[in-house]
């Protein structure tokens, strides 16, 4: 039976928490201010997906690319870390909630539809600078894990599946087109 009016938002932990972005990366001092306040104003649930590379590798990590975090380990990690939110998700399902996703753009972890790319990196990260990084059409590796285990399960896809750019939203607000995807009546 459907909860009319219930809606959940599936957020990438640095909407709600930027200090465990890579150093140097991240555009708040706490939230992403706009987005967090839009959804609470429009009555999303709010779940907060764990943060992939804080858990595998801490907080005073390189910023990396998606070659560097693709591998059998981190893949292993994401979908360890997924399990709860795959049993969440089946439970919103069973009360045929709809829920949207929201990744990170051009994250190498949470990007969905754009990620960071250098298969050069790797090694000295002061000789990094001179091979500098590529957005790519392709998904982050802990999203692209997210989706696959989605599938794997014979859930439904997220009624709507965004990625935010938190450092254009810090600049020029909200984008409208973004807020039109955000409606899920």
């Amino acid at each position: 039976m459907s909860k009319p009016g219930k809606k959940i938002a599936i957020v990438s932990h640095c909407i709600l928490n930027q200090v465990t972005v890579a150093p140097g990366l991240s555009s708040y001092v706490g939230a992403v201010k706009e987005l967090v306040e839009y959804l609470v104003a429009e009555s999303y649930g709010i779940i907060q997906l764990p943060c992939p590379e804080a858990t595998f590798l801490g907080f005073n990590r390189w910023w990396m690319s998606r070659e560097q975090y693709d591998t059998q380990a981190f893949r292993a990690h994401c979908r360890k870390i997924l399990d709860p939110i795959i049993a969440l998700i089946k439970e919103l399902r069973r009360e045929k909630i709809p829920y949207i996703l929201i990744g990170i753009k051009g994250s190498p972890s949470c990007g969905i539809f754009t990620t960071t790319s250098n298969p050069e990196w790797g090694g000295d990260p002061s000789k990094a600078e001179k091979s500098k990084s590529n957005k790519i059409n392709m998904p982050g590796v802990f999203m692209e894990e997210l989706l696959k285990l989605i599938q794997e399960e014979g859930l439904p896809l997220p009624d709507r599946i965004l990625e935010i750019d938190h450092e254009e939203i810090k600049k020029k607000g909200l984008p409208q087109e973004l807020l039109d995807k955000l409606r899920l009546d």
